[in-house]
């Protein structure tokens, strides 16, 4: 009995280290990243995307949310500019949007703090591309912080596997906007 016991603890010990080691091991973030294609010059894009106004109108969440609310602080289109949404909770919840980079036509990067109904961080990154004259990649990066030990869960979920489609949805959305103009 007592070797047995000695055994469990052993086995215990050995899943400890073993998770602890992972931990330290796994990546501290999350990403997803997806890109396409508008038959349009870059200024034009740069121009929709750093106004959080019109952030706002290609979230696939905002158009799906209908008790969604936004509140704007500073001057929208600038560094520092910030909104803050609160909405159902099981669709967008609660949580801010700041503005915290902007390079003429070429990258808007924003802060995104969300409150509820799960606490966290990420930031959201759009870069412009133009391979030909009258055409512009757009790049989404959305990167999420799962800080040790939580990381060890990025084992079994999959932030691009679970909203991918959510942000293929936003580019398209901002596509259709762009190029209707």
């Amino acid at each position: 009995m007592q070797n047995k016991f000695r055994l469990f603890v052993y086995f215990i010990l050995s899943l400890l280290i073993v998770i602890a080691a992972m931990c330290f091991l796994m990546p501290t973030k999350q990403q997803i990243k997806r890109s396409i294609t508008i038959n349009t010059a870059p200024n034009k894009i740069y121009a929709a995307l750093s106004k959080l106004e019109n952030f706002n109108r290609i979230s696939v969440w905002g158009q799906q949310d209908s008790l969604l609310q936004y509140s704007f602080a500073g001057t929208d289109g600038t560094v520092g500019a910030t909104t803050t949404w609160k909405g159902n909770p099981e669709i967008s919840g609660e949580g801010k949007i700041e503005i915290t980079e902007l390079v003429p036509v070429s990258k808007i990067m924003h802060a995104i703090n969300f409150t509820k109904p799960k606490k966290g961080n990420a930031t959201s990154t759009f870069t412009l591309y133009q391979p030909d004259k009258d055409k512009t990649e757009v790049t989404w990066v959305f990167e999420v912080a799962t800080p040790r030990p939580w990381n060890i869960f990025n084992l079994f979920f999959s932030l691009d596997k679970q909203m991918g489609a959510d942000f293929e949805k936003g580019l398209a959305a901002l596509k259709l906007i762009i190029e209707l103009k």
